[in-house]
């Protein structure tokens, strides 16, 4: 998939081409009057059209051009990056991309960016907690901004009526808020400006909006283009699947599993740790049980989770397991991890699907997949999150396979839901 993306200036260009990179994509931001060069590295394309205090004539003769050659790379949808305090020609650049594509599409505008300090409540537009006709945009020489409302400033310099999503319509429930979306834009609005408080509004505005069947395009400052992306990609890769191996025993990752599980509707394969920390005929059993369970489960869903850590966590007394199988207690805790390593390695061998990557969470459980999968090292890549690491196993069968690795202490409640995000998106 490609992503074309028209900025009006060339630090918000760079700006949202470093929050795609961070998201998994390879972005590079070209001058518009510059030739495009064809590389299949590259699959975000950023224009900078330098446009944000243009005369209209000279705006729209580059935003044409820009999008003309945006569309020669075959790009499967264009977005538009904004000031993010409103500054410039923002109705009048989305007029100019609604006019170019066909007429069902509708610009989504998400001005909130709030790792900032910019949201957006009842369509008005805060600035660390000022009102943004309150802030020094007040005083561009150029184009004074006097009003907070953004349908108001849009409407100021677009020939479209402006629909409104506030916040009290962002209730969680996807299908919901898909309904009143489409609503909105039955009236005939072409344009919808949607609020956002926190970077989880903006996620669940970005997933929504990737299952309606109306071509969106993104309108803000970087987030929104960004999470959009990333699901729209989602919903078009391969049969690749994603498997996810925990065995930490902590509340930390059992909170972030639980969130995992609820927001992608997946019921893990959950292996008896009595019988995994076994030394009989019970590991293998169950072990060729979860693979079983795990393959079919991959048969509908694009992620697998197996893991000794749900709800209720079960602790096994290890020293009286060590006592009576007469072995010592490092021994009954490794047969555990190497019996959740086992059943990735067996999943992977055994499916008819490609494998996309790995995440694990608690280094034992890492070191014993890494180690049957006799891999030398881990490249290491990026910071997916604080102490969670991606990365592509070295040499072994799988060499190559990119992995997210994870302490079991490590991270908030979304944090393996971002990592799977970002192996998907990777």
């Amino acid at each position: 998939m490609k992503i074309g993306i028209i900025a009006d200036d060339l630090t918000g260009a760079n700006a949202t081409g470093v929050r795609m990179s961070k998201s998994g994509f390879r972005p590079a931001t070209y001058f518009y009057n510059k030739d495009i060069i064809s590389n299949e590295n590259i699959d975000t394309v950023i224009i900078d059209t330098d446009s944000r205090y243009l005369s209209k004539d000279i705006l729209k003769t580059r935003i044409n051009q820009s999008l003309e050659s945006l569309f020669k790379c075959d790009i499967d949808f264009i977005c538009k990056r904004i000031d993010s305090t409103m500054r410039g020609n923002v109705g009048n650049e989305i007029d100019l991309l609604l006019d170019y594509v066909d007429e069902d599409n509708v610009a989504v505008v998400v001005p909130s960016f709030p790792d900032s300090g910019r949201v957006t409540i009842g369509g008005y537009l805060v600035v660390n907690n000022i009102p943004l006709h309150k802030t020094d945009v007040a005083n561009d020489p150029i184009m004074p901004i006097n009003t907070s409302c953004i349908s108001e400033i849009i409407e100021s310099q677009s020939k479209y009526e402006v629909g409104l999503m506030t916040i009290n319509e962002l209730s969680g429930n996807c299908d919901e808020f898909i309904e009143k979306f489409k609503g909105i834009t039955q009236t005939g609005k072409r344009i919808v400006v949607i609020d956002a408080a926190t970077n989880q509004d903006i996620e669940f505005i970005a997933e929504s909006l990737s299952k309606v069947n109306l071509p969106i395009i993104p309108v803000d400052s970087g987030p929104f283009t960004a999470a959009y992306s990333k699901f729209k990609v989602n919903q078009k890769v391969d049969n690749s699947k994603i498997i996810v191996t925990v065995g930490s025993a902590t509340k930390v990752t059992e909170k972030q599993l639980t969130y995992l599980i609820d927001r992608m509707n997946i019921k893990p394969v959950v292996p008896d740790i009595y019988k995994l920390a076994s030394f009989d005929d019970n590991f293998e059993n169950e072990i060729n049980r979860c693979v079983r369970q795990a393959k079919l489960k991959l048969k509908t869903s694009e992620t697998v989770i197996i893991t000794t850590n749900e709800e209720n966590l079960v602790i096994i007394d290890i020293q009286k397991l060590a006592k009576e199988n007469n072995v010592q207690p490092e021994e009954v805790t490794k047969r555990i991890t190497d019996g959740l390593a086992i059943i990735t390695k067996k999943v992977i061998d055994e499916t008819d699907y490609s494998i996309k990557g790995c995440f694990t969470s608690g280094g034992d459980v890492t070191a014993s997949l890494t180690t049957i999968m006799n891999a030398n090292g881990i490249t290491l890549i990026d910071e997916v999150a604080p102490l969670t690491a991606y990365g592509t196993l070295i040499d072994g069968e799988y060499d190559g396979l990119p992995i997210i690795t994870k302490g079991g202490m490590i991270g908030d409640i979304r944090t393996i839901y971002e990592a799977i995000k970002y192996l998907k998106a990777t």
